[in-house]
């Protein structure tokens, strides 16, 4: 899909975010301006984030399928093929996002009359991944040299599938981190609830029934005051902690922001429930 499709939708989702702030300020009567600035932060937080969230999932999905592409390459090039022919027949068999990537290829050598060596670095630089870049030097010095290509791409297929499958058990480790993350701003919501809506009741009844000493009087904290800072305090670690697992897990922090903005609507949305119900 297209960068402006996304763009489109990431619009409509921010307008359709929108009227649901809208619509539980005027049915629920929510007033308080930081769950609605915390919503809004955390809205604009995940916009800003989902770029990179969505590149680095779609470099991760492409440099997946190398070592398969790298084994149709070597196959169709043993059969006779060129190397064009050899990127159509891995055109037809590959996954997307590699399938449209490899089509786009041909569709510029077949308008603009240029090489597939020419090509295939001329995409290479569109798309922010090392490793696509690696996979473009192989296969385009391969088939220059004159060397026998087929031999050349099934190592580097082999290569290839060893360095993704090191990778695919990092990242397998590493997505435990986006789990813990979300537990422990589960929990935190948690016991904030329990903090405000249970204990806090029962010290100020002690805190009004206290008897006045040396002319002062015993003030309880207010509910909502309470509530804004524990917020603000559970916000800026939504923040950091968002911004590690970005960091751990794209290798992007800006990547980690879309689940710092996700935090920080679910802990807005965790922090006021109690008081739209009414507990």
């Amino acid at each position: 899909m297209s960068i402006s499709f996304f763009r489109g939708l990431e619009l409509v989702v921010s307008a359709l975010l929108v009227i649901v702030v809208v619509v539980v300020w005027q049915v629920f009567d929510v007033f308080d301006l930081v769950f609605l600035v915390g919503v809004a932060a955390g809205l604009a937080l995940a916009l800003v984030g989902a770029g990179a969230w969505r590149r680095a999932v779609y470099v991760h999905r492409l440099e997946e399928q190398i070592p398969q592409v790298l084994r149709v390459l070597s196959d169709a090039v043993s059969t006779g093929l060129s190397l064009k022919g050899a990127i159509e027949s891995a055109a037809a068999l590959a996954l997307r996002p590699m399938r449209d990537v490899l089509r786009r290829v041909l569709s510029l050598v077949e308008v603009g009359g240029v090489t597939v060596e020419e090509t295939l670095w001329r995409v290479a630089r569109e798309i922010p991944s090392p490793n696509f870049r690696r996979f473009v030097l192989i296969v385009t010095e391969a088939a220059r040299s004159g060397a026998r290509l087929p031999e050349v791409l099934d190592v580097a297929a082999r290569s290839f599938a060893t360095v993704m499958e090191f990778r695919h058990a990092v990242a397998s480790q590493l997505r435990a981190y986006v789990a813990l993350f979300y537990v422990v701003m589960v929990v935190f919501a948690v016991l904030v609830d329990v903090l405000v809506y249970i204990f806090l009741p029962q010290i100020a009844q002690l805190t009004a029934s206290a008897p006045t000493q040396h002319g002062v009087m015993p003030v309880a904290l207010e509910r909502g005051d309470v509530l804004r800072i524990l917020y603000i305090s559970g916000f800026v670690s939504a923040v950091m902690g968002g911004l590690i697992v970005g960091r751990l897990v794209y290798g992007s922090p800006r990547a980690g922001l879309v689940h710092a903005g996700t935090a920080a609507i679910i802990l807005a949305v965790g922090l006021w429930a109690p008081q739209w119900m009414e507990f």
